[in-house]
């Protein structure tokens, strides 16, 4: 069986105290959207701090890696420079004037790619045969700048030095081999100052070197910093490790010790240079990496120490009041409760709490005027019930009057009738004693319906419930064999149809029909019919017409029940009607009566209708 939480001692006592106060209510839920608050600060402070964190790192990585595309675009640009201008006819000829001279022109001539200056080697002799720049050649190979040893497997295999100075200036060597001249090298000199004019940093004070396999910086955007150790002594710094292998990415602890004017921690992202062995590092302090996590992480603080102090602050004064407000409305409640209707509400309060009161008080006094008005219509009801029942015992005396005196009156009336006319051969006599006794049994019919109309009133009598079509049909025989004038036929639609009725709707059906049936001279044809579905109704209904190829009904008794009450000039001669139309109306359903033929159509709901 489980345990509710307040059927645990001290939760149990916290959890009534709680309930049996608003402030400690309002408290309560105050402290617990705190909590949540707090929770939600804590995640966000350690969400929103995770992610800045990683957009400073995938930021810096991808400015690397964008940067080291850059100088594999310029390696490349470079190498293609290099084997264009070495597959020059001019070279074929070998004339030591025409490829200075076109040499020159290429240097003067190629000023977006930087060239410094190109010259062609003798690898037979190791020496420089021809160069744009005079001074250079007859030099041995040996004497130059750089001193690296290639091997080429074919002519359009393009190897490049690393960086070294030439004329002032940080240059990469590209060398090709000349095709024409199988046994020289062309060597293109490439200025390596306008590299960083296209790299932007993404932090503000970073910077970037380009790190060799050797710890050697081949580049860098600070002039001082080029051709220095990226950190002194032999062991190699572990992002350049990784970059060789291949692999990009971020660290927070860059071993970079050449960084002066550089104070406080920094961090670094580096990315491989493909087809070299440089490796580039993206610098930046780390206290403008993280400015914005920093700032948001502040913010995310002081919305959190604001919550606090507006929920103390509501807890404070906004829960004092209200408690103060609901007591004091509570006992000038209890006080009307206890019938004292003086009490004083703040109605001149602004607030909702004014509202209140105003409202309290404005019921309070239109109770006070509905107990009057309760009071008055008490004794007037008393008074009405003495005179309902005495008017009750009238008609219960009346109407044993009228079935039992009537009835043995009516009994008396025709037996005396039929005596009477057994007694006497004068016809016009003998018609005069039929009326008496056609007018007495009249008398005696309405004394019956007027016992149906009484069954109809009673309270068990009031509810419909299904009455099967075989009941309405069976009524409406006894009328055929009863009244041998008439001829009387009905139709069902279905033989298992049922409808919602009072049990005297059969009985107040057969009535109309015999009175149709007695009310015209001569022969009567009267058809019954029942049809299932009704075109104009929503709901499905049961429709019970009744016509007839007579008068129909009497014409006073069609227009009283039309109009809805009788007059003395306008009343019904019989009860047959009446008795149909209230029958009717308690189960349900409409009864209309066409003033023309005095046709009947009753619809009334099905059994399976919902009520």
């Amino acid at each position: 069986m489980r345990r509710s939480p307040s059927s645990i001692p001290v939760l149990g006592t916290i959890i009534d105290g709680v309930r049996s106060s608003f402030r400690r209510k309002l408290t309560a839920a105050l402290l617990v959207v705190f909590l949540v608050i707090s929770l939600g600060t804590a995640g966000l402070y350690v969400q929103v701090g995770g992610l800045l964190e990683e957009n400073v790192e995938q930021s810096m990585t991808a400015a690397a890696e964008t940067e080291a595309d850059e100088l594999r675009e310029w390696g490349g640009k470079n190498r293609l420079v290099a084997q264009l201008l070495s597959e020059h006819p001019v070279f074929e000829e070998g004339d030591h004037a025409e490829i200075r001279a076109y040499l020159q022109a290429q240097q003067d001539g190629r000023l977006e790619t930087g060239l410094v200056r190109a010259y062609v080697i003798d690898r037979r002799n190791q020496t420089v045969a021809v160069s744009s720049a005079a001074e250079l050649e007859g030099q041995a190979v040996e004497e130059l700048d750089w001193t690296e040893q290639f091997a080429f497997q074919d002519f359009d295999d393009v190897q490049m030095t690393d960086p070294y100075a030439a004329q002032n200036e940080t240059v990469i060597g590209f060398i090709s081999p000349i095709r024409r001249a199988p046994e020289k090298l062309l060597v293109v000199e490439v200025d390596t100052a306008t590299i960083f004019d296209r790299f932007e940093h993404p932090v503000d004070g970073g910077f970037t070197r380009v790190v060799n396999s050797n710890g050697t910086v081949v580049f860098s955007d600070d002039a001082t910093a080029t051709l220095t150790q990226y950190r002194e002594g032999n062991r190699r710094v572990q992002a350049v490790s990784r970059g060789l292998r291949g692999t990009s990415g971020f660290t927070e602890s860059p071993a970079y010790e050449n960084r002066d004017g550089i104070d406080g921690e920094y961090v670094a992202a580096y990315a491989p240079v493909s087809n070299t062995d440089w490796i580039v590092v993206e610098h930046a302090p780390a206290s403008e990496a993280y400015v914005i996590t920093q700032q948001a992480l502040r913010w995310i603080g002081g919305i959190a120490a604001f919550t606090l102090v507006a929920l103390v602050g509501v807890v404070g004064v906004l829960g004092r009041d209200v408690t103060g407000a609901l007591s004091r409305l509570t006992d000038r409640a209890k006080q009307i409760e206890d019938g004292q209707y003086d009490v004083a509400f703040d109605t001149d309060r602004p607030d909702e709490f004014g509202d209140l009161n105003r409202t309290i008080a404005s019921t309070r006094d239109a109770l006070q005027q509905r107990i009057k008005e309760l009071r008055r219509a008490q004794a007037e009801l008393e008074a009405s019930n003495a005179t309902l029942e005495e008017r009750s015992e009238m008609v219960n005396v009346l109407n044993r009057i009228l079935r039992h005196n009537v009835r043995n009156e009516v009994n008396i009336i025709t037996g005396r009738a039929e005596l009477a006319a057994s007694r006497v051969d004068d016809e016009a006599v003998q018609a005069d004693l039929e009326c008496v006794q056609e007018a007495a049994w009249e008398l005696s019919t309405i004394s019956d319906r007027t016992q149906r109309i009484k069954q109809l009133l009673a309270e068990e009598n009031t509810e419909p419930q299904p009455v099967p079509v075989d009941e309405i049909a069976s009524k409406v025989a006894e009328v055929d064999v009863d009244t041998t004038c008439a001829d009387v036929e009905f139709h069902a639609g279905t033989d298992d149809a049922a409808i919602r009725a009072t049990q005297t709707f059969p009985t107040a059906v057969a009535d109309v029909v015999h009175q149709i049936a007695t009310h015209n001279d001569g022969d009567v044809h009267v058809d019954v019919t029942i049809s299932v579905h009704d075109s104009e109704s929503p709901e499905e209904n049961v429709v019970l017409r009744i016509d007839d190829d007579a008068d129909g009904l009497p014409e006073l008794d069609v227009q009283a029940v039309n109009a809805g009450d009788e007059t003395p000039l306008n009343h019904a001669e019989g009860l047959a009607l009446w008795c149909l139309e209230w029958t009717v109306a308690k189960s349900d359903g409409e009864l209309q009566v066409d003033p023309a033929n005095a046709t009947l159509k009753i619809r009334i709901p099905t059994a399976s209708t919902p009520t």
